[in-house]
């Protein structure tokens, strides 16, 4: 779910009682680099809202000022994925005018943050997400073992390493982070632009501020009443459609590195031959799974696919001659992102039950995608959370939403990352939202269907959602 390169019933537990407002406190904004219009600001916030007493985290906060302050319809903030997805970060390397139109630049302040735990916030560090070399669909009870010894290692140590930091990473914390800096900044209300992981974000500040929201656009949905294995399933069925995409687009074009062959036999025989022996690749080597674990990367595209499939066809081709360096740095397993794994252990677990489970759902995935599985984020999750030793804070459930503006829904018809179901359902969850699907593959409408786009920019400009029925 993340935008590359460019739980208890308890009341409380569950948002359904209102959060308190977040305490003003103060940015002092200044130029994040030389020449670039963007300021950045730190802001300091407690590291557990229910007791401020344990201290203090910090968040790398930067916006770019509407380009006509004059007619300003004030502040649009984002956040591009992940989990882990690094917003302030993006907008301070100057990518505002390649993520949005001339149009909501002109009329917004558009704001970001750096998640804690991310990019130039407080910063954690525990190394990749899944290990190369631990099974990621273990064929063995040993195996399984091998898996969930290898997660506990890993949280214990980030554990040890980052304190309290660790144990208040969930989605919720980080909405009321999001609510202290609209209290920094002295507004009322926000509008908000939250793609994938980003989706969830905003759905949370919705449950749990829905006074504090102008206009909320919602896109690439995760939808958190799906639970681990529906989450795997039906990004399983939808990566499958996507591997065939890819097969028909590579056999109808010449450049494809494997045009003329069956590029679904080549990816079997690659893998089969990687799990036998681990291909080299450069001063080290690939597995079968780390092949696999590629495949969410390559295939969840944003915008024109031709260039991830023509990545992923040509390192296949590489593999198929023993050279497995095309999927080097192009994989979850070894995804280094550490709070891409801590963020989903609170929010998205795995929660799986043992290995007779596993077999299960494994199984399960085969029978709906035969070729790719469980090869899917979900299943990422879900195995970076085998061993988790931080229990979930807010598990898989329904996020209702009874009283927030209109909210605009997008999806793709056909997206591997999040499939339209989740759409679906979230639509379902908030009243007075509408859904917008766009007729069109890749990750996210936004970045995918330029008709889309004009829909999300004009709901922005006016408050207005497309009319009813409307689609691209």
């Amino acid at each position: 779910m993340l935008i590359k390169g460019l739980l208890a019933l308890g009341l409380i537990g569950a948002g359904l009682l209102p959060a308190a407002p977040s305490a003003a406190a103060s940015l002092d904004w200044k130029p994040c680099q030389d020449g670039q219009p963007v300021e950045c600001a730190r802001l300091k916030v407690p590291l557990d809202y229910a007791d401020p007493g344990k201290g203090q985290t910090e968040l790398l906060v930067a916006r770019t000022p509407a380009r006509d302050q004059a007619h300003k319809l004030g502040v649009l903030t984002f956040n591009p994925g992940g989990p882990g997805g690094a917003g302030a970060s993006m907008l301070a390397a100057g990518v505002a005018a390649d993520l949005f139109g001339p149009e909501l630049l002109d009329r917004f302040d558009v704001v970001s943050f750096d998640p804690r735990g991310t990019g130039g916030s407080s910063q954690l560090d525990c190394g990749p997400v899944l290990r190369p070399g631990v099974p990621v669909f273990p064929r063995t009870k040993a195996q399984y073992d091998e898996l969930v010894a290898a997660s506990r290692s890993l949280g214990e140590a980030c554990l040890a390493k980052n304190g309290e930091l660790m144990r208040h990473l969930d989605t919720r914390t980080a909405a009321r982070d999001l609510d202290s800096i609209r209290a920094a900044l002295g507004v009322r209300k926000l509008s908000y632009f939250g793609p994938s992981y980003g989706s969830y974000l905003g759905t949370t500040y919705a449950q749990l501020f829905p006074h504090r929201i102008d206009r909320m656009m919602l896109d690439g949905i995760v939808d958190h009443a799906q639970g681990s294995t529906g989450f795997v399933l039906s990004e399983a069925r939808e990566m499958e459609r996507g591997f065939d995409r890819m097969a028909v687009w590579c056999a109808k074009t010449p450049a494809c590195a494997l045009h003329g062959q069956n590029v679904g036999k080549v990816y079997d025989a690659v893998v089969r031959r990687a799990d036998r022996k681990p291909l080299p690749a450069g001063g080290g080597t690939v597995n079968g799974d780390q092949i696999r674990m590629a495949l969410p990367m390559f295939l969840s595209t944003l915008g024109d696919p031709a260039g991830p499939w023509s990545a992923l066809t040509s390192a296949l081709a590489k593999a198929a001659a023993g050279d497995g360096s095309g999927f080097v740095g192009g994989s979850y397993v070894g995804y280094p992102e550490s709070a891409y794994a801590a963020v989903s252990c609170m929010d998205f677990p795995g929660e799986f039950r043992g290995y007779a489970d596993v077999r299960t759902r494994l199984a399960l995935a085969k029978a709906v995608a035969p070729r790719v599985g469980a090869a899917v984020e979900g299943w990422v999750m879900a195995a970076a959370c085998s061993g988790w030793p931080i229990p979930p804070s807010n598990p898989w459930k329904p996020t209702p939403i009874a009283d927030a503006p209109p909210v605009l829904i997008m999806n793709n018809t056909h997206d591997p990352a999040t499939p339209l179901a989740g759409a679906v359902s979230l639509q379902r969850q908030i009243r007075g939202s509408r859904l917008l699907v766009s007729d069109t593959y890749g990750h996210t409408s936004w970045f995918n269907s330029e008709c889309a786009r004009g829909h999300a920019t004009t709901y922005f400009l006016t408050g207005k959602l497309p009319a009813r029925g409307t689609s691209c």
